[in-house]
């Protein structure tokens, strides 16, 4: 992951500031209704849909480094894949890359980056944890405060934590620790909209590593593919 990180730090060539903060207000919080970790496992909003398409800018933040991109992602979590297409603000592609559950595919990287052993395997990693994996399961411990539900299990010699609250129980927060790895996931400004709910805001922090993803949600729309 270091190796990663500083590759990143090369190839992202940009601009000023460190990680500010969290641009989203955070989701209010209701009183909790008996639920089972099996029902909020199966409410989490991107599996409930078939494929999804979901359009969203977003920005890379790396000790002090900025990367702001355009990007659509083609979603079908029932399937475990995703595919990635991010462009630059003058409309250059930059990457199209395929996320599985458990591997990747870079289908294109423009020249720039691709010199740079390892960086699609790095959108890969963060593609696969805000949106496929590791996922919420029916089998997860769970434990209910007065106002949010908070679901377990350990994977790997991690321990991941699901965080759920809001109106409609969703999911706020992933969260991942363990000996090689600590990070967290944080979904803010939940929407319902032509009938899908989804997040409006999207955040990846990688202690590790030490770098932030942050996602805008334009639109999620079911796929005609």
């Amino acid at each position: 992951m270091k190796r990663i990180t500083l590759l990143l730090f090369a190839a992202l060539l940009l601009l000023g500031a460190g990680c500010a903060r969290v641009p989203f207000e955070a989701t209010e919080l209701v009183p909790t209704v008996p639920r089972s970790a099996a029902q909020l496992a199966d409410g989490v909003w991107s599996s409930q849909r078939g494929p999804l398409v979901v359009r969203h800018s977003a920005l890379f933040e790396l000790r002090g480094m900025r990367v702001p991109v355009e990007a659509m992602l083609s979603l079908d979590t029932k399937a475990g894949e995703a595919r990635l297409v991010a462009m630059n603000e003058m409309g250059v592609k930059l990457y199209d890359i395929t996320v599985l559950r458990d591997g990747s595919r870079a289908n294109f990287v423009i020249p720039d980056l691709a010199r740079y052993p390892g960086f699609a395997e790095a959108v890969a990693l963060s593609v696969r944890r805000i949106f496929l994996a590791p996922a919420p399961g029916a089998g997860d411990q769970l434990e209910v405060a007065q106002r949010s539900y908070q679901t377990s299990r350990e994977e790997g010699g991690a321990m991941l934590r699901f965080t759920f609250g809001g109106t409609d129980a969703q999911l706020l927060e992933t969260s991942c620790r363990g000996a090689d790895q600590s990070w967290r996931v944080r979904y803010y400004r939940y929407q319902r909209r032509d009938g899908l709910l989804f997040p409006g805001g999207i955040v990846l922090d990688e202690d590790r590593a030490g770098y932030r993803l942050t996602l805008w949600i334009d639109s999620v729309e079911p796929s005609n593919e």
